[in-house]
């Protein structure tokens, strides 16, 4: 039975934002994959797993994949409100770059106030995205489904020759740092148009499969594995 009574604890709000943010892109939730990602060994995800359905967040099939209940969806979409309203802030307001934000707004979100979280939004006249281009929940009309509405498609899906725009980065790797500042290096940002080149080109040095993009009037190298990553209207 979830309990209504008691503030969710950050690792609990981490845990809701994680199986929210890979569900909303279709993928499958299982144990293996939230270890991997909090880097925590499988027994202490199964804990938190059965603490999950203890309380009503979550529900677990046979095959053991993971679903967020109504009360889960609720849940993780106002810490990812709060989380979004956070890196907007300190883009627009403090004047950080879109790729060092992540990190700031991990730290902040769990203590945002409802008083604090409305003036944000009158303050920025209540944007829509973060600036990663990840819906903000309770500012679009429906945040689970942002994607679908928009037809989004990830860049490794685009036809050679096709034209696209970035929509977002996937907000799964949003704390992966590295990729984010990688991303940004190359200037693969939400809004940005890119014509797709080549999906299949081979880095011999680095032994991977690269992208080759035009962006800007530059032809762009990123791997593979990176331009999944990205999410695009064609």
């Amino acid at each position: 039975m979830m309990k209504t009574d008691e503030l969710l604890s950050a690792t609990v709000e981490e845990y809701l934002e994680s199986i929210y943010n890979i569900s909303m892109e279709g993928e499958v939730v299982i144990g293996a994959r939230l270890a991997e990602k909090f880097g925590v060994s499988a027994p202490t995800v199964t804990e938190m797993l059965k603490r999950l359905v203890r309380d009503g967040y979550v529900e677990m099939n046979n095959k053991r994949q993971v679903t967020l209940t109504e009360a889960g969806n609720k849940a993780a979409e106002a810490v990812l409100r709060r989380h979004r309203l956070t890196e907007r802030f300190l883009v627009d307001m403090l004047g950080m770059q879109w790729h060092q934000v992540h990190e700031e707004a991990c730290r902040l979100e769990h203590f945002i106030s409802g008083a604090v979280e409305a003036r944000v939004i009158a303050s920025l006249n209540n944007p829509t995205t973060c600036p990663h281009g990840n819906p903000i929940p309770g500012s679009v009309p429906d945040a689970r489904n942002y994607l679908k509405d928009h037809n989004a498609a990830r860049l490794t899906t685009v036809p050679v020759g096709g034209t696209a725009r970035i929509l977002c980065i996937s907000e799964v790797v949003e704390d992966e740092e590295a990729l984010i500042f990688y991303l940004h290096e190359k200037g693969l940002m939400p809004e940005m148009q890119v014509i797709v080149l080549d999906q299949h080109c081979v880095d011999s040095a680095l032994q991977n499969e690269q992208v080759k993009l035009l962006v800007n009037d530059h032809e762009v190298l990123i791997s593979k594995a990176s331009a999944a990553k990205i999410w695009v209207t064609l």
